[in-house]
């Protein structure tokens, strides 16, 4: 009588599982030095196994941190490599269960990026101790997760920064800015807006808001920032510029915006502004502070008239009125 063998008792049938399955997978020894990976691995970083005399993750994945930021792969190299750590938690003992980490790495002489989801565990083989790591590609659902962030972070109305976008831009700024940094942050305020929305319809005044924004995208940076405050209130941070150099930027954006609408409306389209210019000279605690003065500021110019702006320097006019 013939008896069936057990799957479970034939090495060949999981290293075939192991070679050819679709998620990639790596073995590791008690040093860290792999010891097996699977084909998928290399199709997911798109290279092919180097020979490199040493079989660590850096080295056959192309680690851009690799002689830069730490000086080797493995149990000696940077406590801040994501893979690093969890390899040492399953060394330990735990268990890595769905962890997300990112991995910059070198090809065609361009630094790339890929985002996984990691999953790993300790087993013994023939009485010494493995860690095993299988690797999910979520670069792909990380892009888009970024791209909704920043999809959400915009005033659809205008296309600036929304206002809890601007709210966490600010607030990263005034933390990350040292003392030799210097950025100006501008808050503006439409002048008579109610009285254009009155008289000519609340169509008219999102035509302004539009335009206005079309127009200060054309004269600010990349690097600079605007956004929306409020309902006819904007904020722009100006990088590495002073009081008088904010105010001219803002005087073009003013000069341009008025002239768009002075055959389309008899009530002048204008706007008010507080101007505060951080450096080492100006010191203050919060991101909540920054944008009270520049509030104040702008409270300033607006109880002295249209048009203009206010700043430590003083008041300045954006253009002439009969007020």
């Amino acid at each position: 009588m013939k008896t069936k063998s057990n799957p479970s008792s034939d090495p060949g049938l999981f290293y075939s599982l192991f070679t050819n399955c679709r998620i990639g997978q790596i073995v590791f020894d008690e040093q860290l030095g792999i010891r097996f990976i699977n084909p998928r691995m290399f199709e997911l970083f798109d290279t092919q196994f180097e020979e490199t005399g040493e079989m660590v993750f850096g080295r056959i994945f192309h680690c851009s941190s690799l002689g830069i930021s730490c000086r080797k792969c493995g149990p000696d190299g940077t406590e801040r490599c994501d893979l690093l750590h969890a390899m040492k938690v399953i060394q330990k003992g735990g268990v890595i269960d769905n962890s997300t980490v990112h991995y910059s790495f070198s090809r065609n002489g361009q630094t790339e990026t890929k985002w996984f989801q990691l999953n790993g565990c300790l087993f013994s083989y023939k009485e010494k101790p493995y860690s095993s790591l299988v690797f999910t590609d979520i670069t792909d659902l990380k892009l888009r997760e970024k791209r909704l962030k920043e999809l959400l972070s915009l005033d659809l109305a205008t296309g600036t920064t929304n206002k809890y976008g601007l709210m966490k831009a600010v607030r990263k700024i005034a933390k990350s800015r040292g003392s030799n940094d210097k950025y100006s942050l501008c808050m503006i305020d439409f002048d008579n807006f109610k009285l254009l929305n009155d008289q000519y319809g609340h169509l008219f005044g999102d035509k302004v808001l539009e335009k206005f924004s079309d127009i200060a995208h054309r004269h600010i940076r990349k690097d600079d920032l605007l956004g929306r405050y409020g309902g006819e209130e904007f904020v722009f941070v100006f990088n590495d510029i002073n009081e008088r150099q904010s105010f001219e930027i803002l005087r073009r954006i003013q000069t341009e915006l008025s002239g768009y609408f002075i055959k389309s409306s008899h009530v002048p389209v204008t706007f008010s502004a507080g101007i505060v210019t951080i450096d080492g000279s100006f010191p203050f605690s919060t991101y909540k502070q920054l944008l009270g003065e520049a509030d104040s500021l702008l409270y300033e110019a607006k109880k002295l008239g249209r048009s203009r702006a206010m700043s430590r320097l003083g008041e300045a006019a954006f253009t002439e009125t009969n007020e």
